[in-house]
């Protein structure tokens, strides 16, 4: 048979695929173009499935010629077949012309719209394994249990705005699961749960706008299938409650936990500043998918109708993730007035390798530009200077304007206001604040600094300045109440320090260790909050300006790096002058 040819679209039309099976086994297709009305859709059901990397290898006959698709795709419309689905179907592997990108940017656009209004939504997990049958048994339950415990927001929004409404998620023991009927103790259910929730579909970028939207889902795997609510509801009470086993299977059941807590279809877009970061581990096949797969749910484009985001999948990674970078800094998505530099916190540097098999990040990639293809890690939670709220009165208002950027020729080049606080004369070696703590080099790296400034610039004491720089900016809550001065609780800091890097190999040193440690805890230091404090600048480089300026920067900073606070970003940054002089690489 010839080779499948595709009729272009008209303006408005969709096309949906018909399917069966012929006498020798063989799957069959037919595809038929239809007007697509948002107010007053066709009845048709819509497929969420993996790629996968095999490549167009398996043929599908389509209307007397053949069309080459995916082995999961073909395993899913059997699937789909089985489950009574074939009749008209939207499949984007099929349903949109994949070889013609001026297409594929268009339809692209319609597809929270498209899975929004379909009947029913069908995901296909894969193919069946021995531990399937158990672990739908145990999702069943646990679902069950806890449906009525669903959320209606993001649960990183229901955590922020609603922390009242998480008393009911207290933890349960592994007792209480007994009486309700999903023990801990049985092991190999337990597994197949953690194992079903592991499977690729839950780590795919564009479930998030496939199944949040959809009005009716249901979930496949195998010739097995489940309500999609059952399988969002038992997620999310494993999120929440199942303390006495979430260390065992945290990273494949905990992972989906931004994708299950929506119960209802959104009916307002969310910020894309928010959605980009928070669906960063997501993976894509194509890495332009890290940003086109969220504008459905997004303030951008929630219904698919706007043109206020440019969706073009001839242009490169980097010229799309700049241009979504841009068009945030510059408040247009949708509202001028929040306009500000904070998309760079997401940009700074990191040696973590893609998320996916993209390309590496070449040595041209805009320094100010997220690449979300990579990973940064858990460290940097806290912004350098986050907690000097004095510093965002002044330059967090709003970023440089539309006419500032435009001047610049150069796309990939940002140009931003702002002022140089120093150049640093001095970096720690280590590039984690954890290895200054572990190799017991904080003393050391005060009496550096007090050797260099005798007074802050601040007219702070020196001693006073680094010891906030130590502590991260911030005192726990309890030294107001014992009475320590700063430069106290900086000495029993340090005296910790010492006590946890004490030898400790013999059940005698351990001893002596631990009575150390808590004697400066009888003095007033917190041992919890210290924990907490290494925990968040754990990729951090101490470092001194020639300003006597101290701080905690980004830990692929250098001594010739300047910190500066620029107008619309909310702390301050790091910066590296460029060799020819025209300005500055972001570092973090």
């Amino acid at each position: 048979m010839a080779p499948y040819n595709y009729t272009p679209l008209e303006p408005g039309d969709i096309r949906l695929l018909s399917l069966s099976t012929a006498e020798d086994g063989e799957l069959c297709a037919s595809i038929k173009h239809v007007p697509f009305d948002r107010e007053d859709p066709i009845v048709y059901s819509a497929l969420s499935y993996v790629w996968g990397t095999a490549g167009f290898t398996v043929p599908l006959r389509c209307d007397g010629a053949i069309l080459h698709i995916t082995p999961t795709l073909a395993e899913a419309l059997r699937q789909t077949i089985r489950l009574g689905e074939q009749n008209a179907l939207w499949v984007d592997q099929i349903c949109i012309n994949q070889q013609d990108l001026q297409e594929r940017s268009q339809q692209v656009k319609k597809m929270n719209a498209i899975f929004k209004c379909a009947r029913r939504v069908v995901a296909h997990l894969g193919q069946s394994t021995p531990s399937t049958p158990l672990a739908i048994d145990l999702v069943t339950r646990v679902g069950t249990i806890a449906k009525n415990m669903s959320g209606d927001m993001f649960l990183w929004d229901y955590e922020r705005y609603h922390p009242e409404s998480l008393q009911t998620y207290e933890r349960v023991s592994a007792e209480e699961t007994e009486n309700l009927g999903i023990p801990f103790s049985d092991t190999a259910s337990w597994d197949a749960f953690s194992e079903f929730y592991d499977r690729p579909w839950f780590e795919r970028i564009w479930i998030v706008q496939e199944m949040l939207p959809s009005r009716d889902a249901v979930v496949m795997c195998g010739a097995h299938s489940i309500p999609w609510d059952l399988v969002k509801s038992a997620a999310q009470w494993y999120h929440y409650k199942a303390g006495a086993i979430s260390e065992r299977h945290r990273r494949s059941v905990d992972g989906i936990g931004l994708t299950i807590g929506q119960k209802t279809a959104p009916t307002f877009g969310w910020d894309l500043k928010r959605l980009l970061p928070a669906f960063r581990s997501r993976k894509a096949t194509n890495p332009r998918d890290k940003v086109y797969a969220l504008l459905g749910l997004s303030e951008v484009d929630i219904d698919g109708q706007g043109d206020r985001f440019e969706v073009d999948y001839t242009k490169d990674v980097r010229a799309i993730f700049t241009y979504t970078a841009r068009m945030l800094i510059k408040g247009t998505l949708p509202r001028p007035s929040q306009a500000n530099l904070d998309i760079l916190l997401h940009a700074r540097r990191s040696t973590y390798r893609c998320l996916d098999d993209s390309e590496p990040q070449a040595d041209d990639w805009p320094s100010w530009v997220p690449d979300w293809r990579r990973h940064l890690g858990r460290g940097c939670e806290w912004g350098i200077g986050s907690h000097f709220e004095e510093w965002q009165d002044e330059y967090s208002a709003g970023a440089h304007t539309e006419e500032e950027a435009e001047t610049l020729s150069d796309p990939f080049t940002l140009r931003a206001r702002g002022t140089i606080v120093g150049r640093a004369v001095y970096v720690s070696p280590h590039s984690h604040f954890g290895d200054i703590v572990q190799h017991g080099n904080m003393r050391e790296a005060r009496d550096l600094y007090l050797g260099m400034v005798s007074s802050y610039p601040t007219g702070q004491a020196a001693d006073e300045a680094f010891a906030m720089t130590m502590l991260g900016g911030v005192l726990p809550e309890s030294i107001a109440d014992k009475e320590i001065s700063v430069q106290q609780y900086t000495n029993n800091y340090l005296g910790w320090l010492d006590a946890i890097n004490m030898p400790h190999d013999t059940p005698e040193e351990e001893a002596l260790r631990l009575e150390k440690a808590m004697e400066y805890r009888d003095l007033g230091f917190d041992n919890d909050w210290g924990q907490s404090v290494h925990k968040a600048y754990c990729e951090r480089r101490w470092y001194a300006l020639d300003t006597g300026h101290v701080g905690l920067g980004n830990h692929h900073m250098q001594e010739g790096d300047v910190v500066a606070k620029l107008v619309g970003l909310s702390g301050p940054c790091v910066l590296r002058p460029l060799e020819n002089g025209a300005g500055y690489r972001f570092i973090g």
